[in-house]
């Protein structure tokens, strides 16, 4: 079995695709990192600085320099958890024109792509399962 395959593969598409939308984020000035936490915050507010650290594995000091920027721009709310430490993370009104306005013309662009491979459903649904399976067990690996 060909292992390195898709690995070599999955990391390939890596560059081109941020470098594809590199445009996007200059236009609305953002940073690909920064475009990852605001998705991130998209899909799983209200979260915390250490949530969003696991999720998108990011050190814990670079993901507190994103969100202060984020916050310096008025695009979060930043209210206080039950732990007194813990912040609580969400979109300010701001931040969810920004978010919207970038995603739909990321998704049209992804969208574009996937048709254009001609990939079923089916064969999509089963990329993407592969996909999640060896990210989980990545993520598994770093936590022995």
């Amino acid at each position: 079995m060909d292992s390195q395959s898709i690995f070599n593969n999955l990391t390939a598409i890596y560059r081109p695709y941020t470098k594809y939308f590199q445009p996007i984020f200059e236009e609305f000035d953002v940073y690909p990192a920064q475009w990852l936490i605001l998705k991130d915050i998209a899909q799983n507010a209200p979260t915390t600085l250490v949530q969003i650290s696991k999720r998108r594995a990011i050190e814990k000091p670079t993901t507190r320099k994103i969100l202060k920027v984020l916050s310096e721009k008025s695009l979060l709310i930043i209210e206080p958890g039950v732990d007194k430490r813990e912040k609580l993370l969400s979109f300010s009104e701001e931040g969810q024109q920004l978010f919207d306005a970038i995603n739909t013309r990321i998704c049209a662009i992804q969208d574009e792509i996937i048709e254009n491979t001609g990939l079923s459903d089916e064969e999509l649904k089963r990329t993407i399962q592969v996909i999640q399976k060896i990210h989980e067990q990545i993520l598994n690996m770093e936590e022995m």
